[in-house]
């Protein structure tokens, strides 16, 4: 019995250390990229959204639905083209008229899908397609607005989910959604939401020349970005037991997919922008 301890312990530590390196190595890449350009922050989202479509695609095919993967791929490209040559919204909404008419075309013509193919197809341009390219557009805004917005949103969540970790482990004893992730608590959740506000607090503070509203305005778009941060993460996961899976896939080790990774950010980011700008208005 102690020697299994002492390999699940093992095996635990392996396991936390290639979840920190990885994310080590994945917030240098983020910083580097929108640090350089903002054609290179664009760019790395796209990649990210291209892949998330990706991997929600297959996670799709575990529950026989076999959605047109390809024009979730082109919606996510045309509309950040869109997007950061600042085109007419015009042609955003011809470019999804368009993708709906494909999709219903191609599904029709072809034996290989099905109505609930061309319907799964739909679903994938509302999640993960339009967060993602919220997210694009919010990189597209001026300095320094896009920063304090993405930091906000993102951090929040990056925040959350560490120190909910962490006060699940210490604290937890209540399930928080049973038959959607088991491993999530209650205590964890309020950990995570506690900490990352009273981190707001400190970082308004420090930086609250940039910061268009006041600390506690400010404090409660932080909350709101936690709530809906793990809203996303929990989405993730109810699509992951529903589709039998535990990860949407292996490519960041530790982390599993790239949703895996940013499920709930591109539900907080997009929160962050919609209260910063409301509480900009009425401040």
């Amino acid at each position: 019995s102690f020697v299994c301890n002492k390999k699940i312990n093992r095996a635990g530590c392996v396991f936390m250390l290639k979840r920190i390196i990885s994310a080590v190595v994945l917030l240098a890449l983020v910083a580097v990229c929108f640090v350089l350009s903002t054609e290179t922050a664009v760019l790395l989202i796209v990649v990210c959204g291209v892949l998330c479509c990706f991997e929600l695609g297959n996670a799709l095919k575990k529950l026989e639905r076999n959605p047109v993967a390809p024009l979730a791929f082109a919606f996510v490209i045309g509309s950040a083209l869109i997007i950061y040559f600042k085109l007419s919204l015009v042609l955003l909404v011809a470019l999804l008229g368009a993708i709906f008419l494909a999709d219903f075309v191609i599904c029709m013509a072809s034996k290989k899908y099905t109505a609930q193919d061309a319907l799964a197809t739909l679903g994938m341009l509302i999640y993960p397609c339009l967060p993602v390219v919220a997210v694009v557009y919010i990189c597209t805004l001026p300095s320094p607005l896009w920063v304090v917005v993405f930091l906000t949103g993102f951090l929040s969540a990056v925040s959350c989910d560490t120190f909910a970790l962490f006060g699940g482990m210490a604290f937890g004893k209540h399930k928080l959604a049973p038959t959607v992730s088991p491993k999530k608590t209650i205590e964890g959740s309020i950990s995570g939401m506690v900490v990352t506000v009273a981190i707001s607090a400190g970082a308004w503070l420090l930086f609250k020349d940039y910061i268009d509203c006041n600390m506690w305005l400010y404090m409660l778009t932080v909350l709101i970005c936690t709530v809906t941060s793990q809203i996303g993460d929990l989405s993730a996961s109810f699509i992951k037991r529903e589709a039998g899976i535990k990860d949407f896939g292996n490519l960041i080790p530790g982390h599993g997919g790239m949703l895996d990774r940013i499920d709930s950010i591109i539900f907080s980011v997009p929160t962050a922008y919609v209260f910063l700008y409301l509480f900009e208005k009425i401040k």
